[in-house]
């Protein structure tokens, strides 16, 4: 159970990476503050990755399948790479068009993708849970909240990545699309 708040420290380097970019030029100066938010980004994100991937593999391979039960906790890792899709937007135009920018929007949009569907079978089972079976605890009822996690950041995913996108696309109709798919999406 504890397993799945290892998504957590991901989300709070993510967090503190994107507010040492929006926040910090003013203080530490902009090219530090560039500086410590791309270190905080790859680690936030090298880590949600794993933890969104390597957690749900030991849930699945692991021999005593007896009490389990979907609880809204296994959320927690579904929704730290839809943190890195948001906060790897605001990285884009620092990078402009070019092969970087661009292998940066697809690797937003992949984990954007990669975290909203994990979301949905998730929510899916946590649901189908508490519609058969209720709680089974009480401590766990303030988790139901956490599903608000991956909707809310998938909004901001998708409309921050089209906002930054014509940093890295010269293709007016492309940006004008993505546009239109956050407006869309939200």
């Amino acid at each position: 159970m504890v397993g799945q708040f290892y998504g957590a420290p991901a989300m709070a380097l993510l967090t503190v990476g994107a507010g040492a970019l929006l926040l910090g030029p003013a203080i530490i100066g902009p090219s530090a503050a560039l500086a410590l938010d791309v270190v905080l980004w790859t680690a936030g994100t090298v880590l949600g990755l794993v933890v969104a991937l390597w957690l749900p593999f030991a849930m699945i391979t692991r021999e005593d399948h007896t009490d389990v039960e979907a609880v809204p906790a296994w959320m927690m890792p579904v929704v730290s790479p839809m943190v890195s899709a948001s906060t790897g937007a605001l990285l884009l135009s620092h990078l402009g068009p070019g092969q970087a920018g661009m292998t940066l929007l697809v690797a937003c949009y992949a984990m954007f993708g990669l975290s909203l569907l994990a979301g949905l079978i998730t929510t899916t089972m946590v649901y189908s849970r508490l519609m058969h079976g209720g709680f089974s605890q009480v401590q766990a009822i303030p988790t139901v909240w956490i599903v608000l996690g991956v909707v809310g950041q998938s909004i901001t995913a998708a409309n921050l990545l089209a906002a930054h996108a014509g940093s890295v696309l010269t293709d007016a109709a492309t940006v004008s699309a993505l546009h239109a798919f956050g407006i869309v999406y939200g």
